[in-house]
């Protein structure tokens, strides 16, 4: 069932068994957004931390999904050890992976007490079960972590201690590097630089890329604003944390963390975002999809949404044609897909600037060109696509 834009509490699943690193079981169900059935505690303002003696630590509650990746997900843990400035809750959650995932993860909580693990009873699918954690984060912060990435030595006591400096901020990320195969080392040191944005602004500056500078692990979200905004979309599988940013941005600002890496992405042939940016026009259409999501969202929030909406399809539809040209000698139908998409988006726009592309269409010489490269031209795209990975072994990205 699609969510509407008014609501603001939803359910969650029952996961189960659930094994702490004191090796206590309990069946668990919980509520994002709202309070638990007999609940009588106040929830937090969104933007502002909640109340606490002064002379206690911050938490953090890092959730970490893991479907068949038993060979990553130790790594994916210990790399949130080394910090020593926040309290730590772990939450790694195996969404019934079929191969020995489950042995691995439900032995994690040897290596520390703060570790807590737990297997879904059946697939719940990456969002289902980051929802799932969600509802049982009790931390201060909360990040979701997949179970093969990783994060930097002290990202989060740096985080923690800017967005306690920053208490508008309702997230912070910071500078993040793409891998393959083992982790890369980090040589040099370099100063941290905090940048505050402004929801709106850092909405717009989003609108105008059509793309967010966040790429997921080194992101870490104030759980009170996480609270009031809900969990991640179901029906935006591909894009679901992009418009969890915006939403988030909606009600608080947003904090980059410059300078030492925060965290690192690995880059692999089976991740659903490298599934979906290698089919440009599919890319379009899911960030379009997100935009209109956190469009519904905002009403009554973002005085000037629809203006940021005009600016988003402006830029959605500018990339298309762009990529439109590049399209007619690689791969006519997406060619075809992309014009259609540009004017769908922004009709005037792309009505006042298709006459070249069309006169490229209906030029049968520039057909008889293209015909006769295309095999060359896809050999390139094939490189070209190939060298992400080349640059992710070389630590480049």
């Amino acid at each position: 069932m699609t969510e509407t834009a008014t609501e603001k509490t939803f359910v969650l699943p029952v996961v189960s068994p659930h094994v702490t690193g004191r090796g206590q079981s309990e069946n668990t169900g919980a509520v994002v957004g709202g309070q638990e059935p007999g609940s009588t505690t106040s929830q937090a303002a969104p933007g502002l931390p909640r109340a606490r003696r002064e002379d206690a630590m911050s938490t953090v509650s890092v959730i970490i999904p893991c479907y068949k990746l038993g060979h990553t997900v130790t790594e994916a843990v210990t790399s949130l050890l080394t910090n020593t400035r926040v309290g730590l809750e772990i939450l790694v959650i195996d969404d019934a992976s079929p191969d020995d995932s489950w042995e691995v993860v439900r032995g994690l909580p040897a290596l520390d007490p703060r570790i807590t693990v737990t297997r879904n009873p059946q697939n719940l699918g990456l969002i289902g079960t980051a929802n799932a954690g969600l509802a049982r984060a009790t931390g201060d912060y909360v990040v979701l972590l997949s179970a093969d990435d990783a994060h930097a030595p002290g990202w989060l006591d740096r985080a923690v201690e800017q967005l306690e400096a920053h208490p508008r901020a309702v997230l912070a990320y910071g500078p993040t590097r793409r891998f393959t195969g083992t982790l890369p080392q980090l040589h040099v040191a370099r100063t941290v630089r905090p940048v505050l944005h402004h929801g709106h602004d850092w909405i717009r500056q989003t609108c105008a890329r059509t793309v967010t500078p966040m790429l997921s692990p080194e992101v870490v979200v104030r759980t009170s604003a996480q609270r009031a905004a809900g969990g991640y979309r179901a029906h935006l599988p591909y894009t679901s944390d992009m418009e969890m940013w915006l939403r988030l941005a909606t009600t608080g600002d947003v904090l980059r963390i410059g300078g030492p890496v925060a965290a690192f992405y690995r880059v692999s042939a089976q991740s659903m975002s490298r599934e979906v940016y290698l089919d440009f026009l599919h890319e379009l259409e899911v960030r379009l999809e997100a935009f209109d999501t956190w469009y519904a969202y905002a009403e009554g929030l973002v005085p000037n949404r629809d203006a940021l909406m005009a600016v988003a399809r402006r830029a959605l539809a500018k990339r298309a044609l762009r990529r439109a040209y590049a399209a007619f000698v690689q791969d006519p139908v997406q060619f075809d897909g992309l014009c259609k998409f540009a004017l769908a988006t922004d009709q005037e726009w792309a009505t006042q600037n298709l006459g070249t592309l069309t006169s490229l269409r209906e030029s049968q010489r520039a057909t008889q060109v293209r015909d006769t490269l295309l095999p060359v031209t896809r050999l390139t795209v094939r490189a070209r696509q190939a060298m992400t990975d080349v640059r992710a072994v070389l630590h480049l990205g």
